[in-house]
C-alpha cells in the first residue's frame, strides 16, 4: 500500500496530517531503533539480543496496526498514534537529551542527534494534532446524539 493510497483512505484533513506525522515519526524512530542496537542500549536494560529483536518486531507490528486504524479514520488510531508519539518523545527526552547535552560527540554524531530530535518533535506534534482530532471526534459524536 502506497502513501497515497493510505492518505486516500482518510477523508479528513486533520487525520491526513496525523498520518503524515505518524510516517515522519517512523522515519526517525525506526532508524533510531537501529542506532540503539548499534550502541548496546538494550544491554543497559539487561535485555538479550534475541529478546530485543523480538521486542523490535512487536514494536513494528504495533506501529503498523496503529497506522491501519489511523488510516481508516478511527478514533482508536488517533489515540494509538498519540500514545506512540508521546511515548517516543518522552523516551528521547528522558534517555537521550541528557547525554546529548554533555560535552563531546554523541554516538555517531549529528545523525544520531538528528534522529532523536526529529523523533521528539514529530512525537510532540503528533500528540498536539491528536488532541485536535479527538475534539473533532467528540464534536461529531455529540452532533450525532442530537439527531
Amino acid at each position: 500500500m502506497s502513501v497515497q493510497e493510505i492518505l486516500k483512505l482518510s477523508s479528513n484533513l486533520k487525520t491526513r496530517w496525523m498520518i503524515i506525522l505518524y510516517l515522519v515519526l517512523a522515519f526517525f524512530s525506526i532508524p533510531h531503533l537501529i542506532d540503539d542496537f548499534l550502541f548496546d542500549i538494550p544491554a543497559e536494560f539487561g535485555l538479550s539480543v534475541h529478546l530485543t529483536q523480538f521486542l523490535a518486531g512487536v514494536f513494528i507490528l504495533i506501529y503498523l496496526g496503529i497506522l491501519i486504524f489511523l488510516a481508516r479514520g478511527q478514533r482508536g488510531g488517533v489515540i494509538g498514534a498519540m500514545g506512540m508519539g508521546i511515548f517516543l518523545a518522552l523516551a528521547g527526552i528522558l534517555k537521550h537529551i541528557p547525554l546529548i547535552i554533555q560535552p563531546g560527540p554523541y554516538w555517531s554524531g549529528w545523525f544520531s542527534e538528528g534522529l532523536i530530535i526529529g523523533m521528539i518533535i514529530s512525537g510532540i506534534l503528533l500528540a498536539v494534532f491528536g488532541v485536535i482530532e479527538l475534539k473533532r471526534f467528540n464534536k461529531e459524536f455529540n452532533e450525532q446524539e442530537l439527531i
